[in-house]
């Protein structure tokens, strides 16, 4: 199963995707969450504590690349995703593991 949240800025679209994702997980369901925010918070609201988020790696962009088929335009990976999630998910409380897409790295990078 996958599942995406998506909505206005300030709508709670994080605090819904941790909650998802550990009650999710609590049943036995195997989840990786995948921050794609500028401004990724999504491993504070599932409660990983800051030495863990300090060690987090951003899965960077040149696992994804535009390829165009048949006139049209897709994303596809680079690498084998089991390779991406080996590399870069993060376990997080509950059995949750977490992978960040994105995020500023300095200001006026955003």
């Amino acid at each position: 199963m996958k599942v995406a949240v998506a909505g206005k800025g300030g709508s709670g679209k994080t605090t819904i995707s941790a909650t998802l994702a550990r009650l999710l997980s609590r049943r036995g369901h195997p989840v990786m969450a995948v921050d794609g925010d500028p401004n990724p918070n999504l491993a504070v609201a599932l409660g990983m504590s800051q030495d863990s988020r300090n060690r987090m790696v951003r899965v960077p962009r040149d696992v994804m690349e535009m390829k165009e088929e048949g006139g049209a335009s897709r994303l596809v990976m680079t690498r084998p995703i089991e390779d991406v999630t080996a590399e870069y998910a993060t376990p997080a409380p509950d059995g949750v593991n977490l992978m960040v897409m994105t995020g500023v790295d300095h200001a006026g990078a955003g």
